[in-house]
């Protein structure tokens, strides 16, 4: 049956008897005829089951009952708790869960992490143990050692948080230790390259001027849906989880539809696409979206209009008073950042 889910919980009926749904680590959700659901703990000691009753769902939420199984279950070994384990845990239940692209992140454990530290005891690790291994991957690249880095620390925490040990070892480590030195991105096309992307015919090209003419995010022009002059970008598809619209111009409307293909396809395409017409540095699909809002901040378009076109997090005061759509400002935001290429193909 697999892991239980919050969904499955909500349905879970029982009918001639109670039912037992296994969730794994000895944690039960026990369904009653009557519709009610408890939480039950069943774990052996010395021979002899031990049933423990927790707290009925949902007032107790199925994450609190799993950390809740964990202290249970380990309270008295959690001193033999492997690094495997803890690894296995934390990507079963947080990074499979919650991460938008899980794989990423599978990488790093199953790679390096577990063939490096699995049968090391987690109380064992020490700080210098893992800082070295960052260092040590660091010969693959800063970045990615950084990356490296950031799980070692986010999976020790998930053992805090889960009573394996007391403190993180990796707590105060910074992107230091892997050499990494972030530098904010500021690629900005010119007019010169701009004409150059719209006389194009390839099919991706078109995604590419789709991207530059509405402030979008690659993903979310692949996997977002029109409505009349609308794009519609659902919630699942935002960075910052809320739904999202952009006014599709004239010229928007032009290069639809896009070619099937993904987005690691199209930025080898274009990297391919800018060393054939020997423009350096090179840009990504990304330097469109930085490029629409620079050219409508250019063109005269209030800053938090801009932001709103891009569906960026509005910080501080903003943030909380700030509610409206602005509809009328960003449709006209589009049609001024349009107008302004138009003028420069023209030229």
């Amino acid at each position: 049956m697999g892991k239980l889910t919050d969904a499955k919980i909500r349905v879970a009926t029982a009918t001639d008897k109670d039912r037992w749904l296994n969730d794994g680590d000895g944690l039960y959700l026990r369904v009653h005829r009557g519709g009610s659901k408890v939480w039950i703990i069943r774990r052996k000691r010395q021979g002899k089951t031990q049933i423990i009753t927790l707290d009925p769902y949902p007032a107790m939420k199925l994450k609190e009952a799993r950390l809740k199984a964990a202290e249970y279950q380990l309270k008295q070994d959690v001193s033999n708790v492997t690094v495997e384990t803890l690894a296995d845990k934390y990507l079963d239940e947080v990074v499979r869960r919650e991460f938008k692209r899980p794989h990423f992140a599978e990488g790093y454990f199953k790679q390096t992490i577990i063939p490096r530290l699995g049968s090391r005891k987690v109380r064992d690790v020490s700080r210098a143990e893992l800082v070295g291994l960052v260092q040590d991957y660091s010969k693959r690249g800063p970045r990615t050692a950084d990356a490296l880095r950031s799980h070692l620390k986010k999976v020790f925490g998930y053992g805090v948080e889960l009573g394996y040990i007391d403190v993180n070892p990796m707590t105060d480590v910074s992107r230091r230790v892997a050499g990494y030195k972030p530098v904010p991105r500021a690629r900005v096309l010119s007019d010169d390259e701009i004409r150059r992307l719209w006389t194009e015919p390839k099919g991706n090209a078109r995604l590419l001027r789709f991207l530059l003419l509405t402030g979008l995010r690659i993903s979310e022009a692949q996997k977002g849906h029109r409505d009349s002059d609308r794009w519609i970008v659902p919630a699942a598809l935002s960075k910052n989880g809320r739904p999202h619209w952009v006014h599709l111009t004239e010229s928007a409307k032009a290069q639809l539809p896009f070619p099937s293909s993904t987005p690691t396809n199209i930025q080898a395409w274009l990297r391919r696409w800018c060393e054939k017409h020997e423009i350096q540095p090179r840009f990504t699909p990304h330097d469109l979206r930085r490029t629409a809002a620079t050219r409508m901040n250019d063109n005269g378009v209030e800053p938090f209009i801009v932001e709103r076109v891009l569906n960026h997090t509005l910080e501080g005061v903003m943030a909380v008073y700030n509610k409206a759509e602005y509809e009328r400002e960003r449709i006209e935001a589009l049609q001024i950042l349009e107008s302004h290429i138009l003028a420069v193909l023209d030229e």
